[in-house]
């Protein structure tokens, strides 16, 4: 019965990784940064936090493993983030549309720009609300996709793609 409570020690440990993490990332540390927010999802699992805590650290192990190139492993963390999100928040929520749009890019790191394409399309009425760097991340993905279908003869996502990412 207890361990099925949430531990406030995992919840303090927890958020001092995710705290060091985003630290790290700021500072283009991304190594210090994937061991600490490994450490903060770990933390998550030990202390029974909860799914939306779960959710999250997912997310931000997942940025950081993409921006380390390490795609695959992104992948799979997003995978398992999403289901976990879309019992948390609407699917046209800026949470899922973070998660939508990483995915994206992981898949076509992997050269998986088709699979990729289907995430990045439910991104689409999603992508008007993100504001600053995160609005310049979703026209960057929106920008590149429809580059790369164009070249695999799908124009007609290609255009679809190019003026949502035209019009953030």
């Amino acid at each position: 019965l207890l361990s099925a409570c949430a531990n406030p020690i995992n919840r303090v440990t927890s958020d001092n990784y995710a705290e060091t993490c985003s630290i790290a990332e700021k500072n283009g540390r991304l190594g210090v940064a994937e061991q600490a927010c490994y450490r903060a999802l770990v933390n998550v699992d030990m202390g029974n936090l909860g799914p939306e805590l779960k959710s999250q650290r997912l997310y931000n192990l997942a940025r950081i493993k993409r921006r380390l190139e390490k795609f695959g492993e992104a992948e799979e963390l997003l995978k398992a983030s999403i289901p976990i999100e879309q019992t948390l928040s609407a699917s046209t929520s800026p949470q899922m549309g973070r998660r939508l749009i990483e995915l994206a890019a992981a898949l076509a790191g992997q050269d998986k720009w088709q699979e990729g394409a289907e995430y990045l399309t439910r991104a689409i009425p999603i992508a008007p609300v993100f504001v600053g760097g995160e609005r310049s991340y979703a026209k960057l993905a929106f920008i590149q996709f429809a580059a790369k279908l164009r070249s695999l003869n799908e124009s007609e996502l290609a255009a679809r793609f190019e003026a949502t990412g035209n019009s953030l």
